[in-house]
């Protein structure tokens, strides 16, 4: 069975530069921004703009293609203004992903921090979640990410996530996406407690719900409750853990892709590359 990894690339100067930093890169899955992830998304992607990625894809020996929301997304956030322009940027990214028949848009839910009521905040979330799948074309899929937890984000327990899931139409069209370092920072020990945790993965979502898997050690402690992605090897979590995680017999299906620092320049990425390869059993 062939493997489904690869990394973060840019797509700074058009879509077709991602797959070209992939195919350098010599890996079968990549995640794009397709616009700068700091801004909002208010009007859709120029028609034709993917024409070139997708003249190119099929000699790519690239198979699994990603894209990351932006950062400003809050699906609870109760700025009627703000929760619409985070329904639209989704919506814009997912009528993207389809027109280039990539595997879906991963995203963080957001954060209850200016919610009142919890309840009507998960309410929103799937209100918004339904909006936006009714707004998108049918092949767009969105993959819910576990968070780091910090303040009041959404997502530091899988439980969370799938309370959304729960109230979702369509349940085709939704899925979920893990992260090493978040869930690490979460409070789940990826030292001593890998079968365990991937039990609860299997339990709260179903592992055939989990279409990809971000691969970062971190810079801080376990139950940190802080997004600080480490290179492979580098960080608290260590080598060791990250290869037992990753070649757990029940996650070998499903795409690993690298968000380490190192992947800011082609120079560094390659060997941190490399050495997500030498992970591989």
């Amino acid at each position: 069975m062939e493997r489904l990894f690869g990394c973060h690339v840019s797509g700074a100067g058009g879509l077709v530069n991602a797959l070209k930093n992939g195919m350098e890169l010599k890996v079968n899955s990549i995640q794009i921004h397709p616009s700068p992830p700091q801004k909002w998304i208010s009007k859709p992607f120029t028609k034709g703009v993917e024409d070139e990625f997708n003249t190119h894809k099929p000699n790519s020996g690239i198979t699994k293609v990603f894209f990351h929301g932006i950062y400003l997304i809050n699906l609870a956030n109760p700025d009627p203004q703000k929760f619409h322009l985070s329904k639209m940027s989704l919506v814009h990214y997912l009528d993207l992903i389809s027109r280039i028949k990539g595997d879906g848009v991963i995203f963080h839910v957001g954060s209850m921090k200016d919610q009142e009521d919890e309840a009507e905040g998960y309410k929103q979330i799937i209100s918004g979640v339904n909006w936006i799948l009714e707004e998108s074309p049918n092949s767009g899929r969105l993959l819910l990410e576990v968070a780091a937890g910090s303040g009041k984000v959404i997502g530091s327990r899988m439980e969370e996530l799938a309370r959304i899931y729960e109230g979702v139409k369509d349940g085709e069209r939704v899925a979920f996406a893990l992260d090493s370092q978040h869930m690490w920072a979460s409070g789940y020990d990826l030292r001593s407690d890998t079968d365990s945790i991937v039990k609860d993965v299997e339990r709260v979502f179903g592992l055939d719900k989990v279409q990809a898997i971000h691969l970062n050690d971190s810079k801080t402690e376990l139950a940190s409750k802080k997004d600080r992605h480490e290179n492979l090897g580098k960080g608290l979590i260590g080598e060791e853990a990250l290869k037992r995680f990753i070649n757990h017999p029940k996650l070998k299906k499903i795409p690993f892709i690298l968000e380490t620092p190192a992947l800011k320049e082609m120079q560094s990425a390659k060997p941190e590359v490399e050495h997500l390869r030498a992970l591989i059993a």
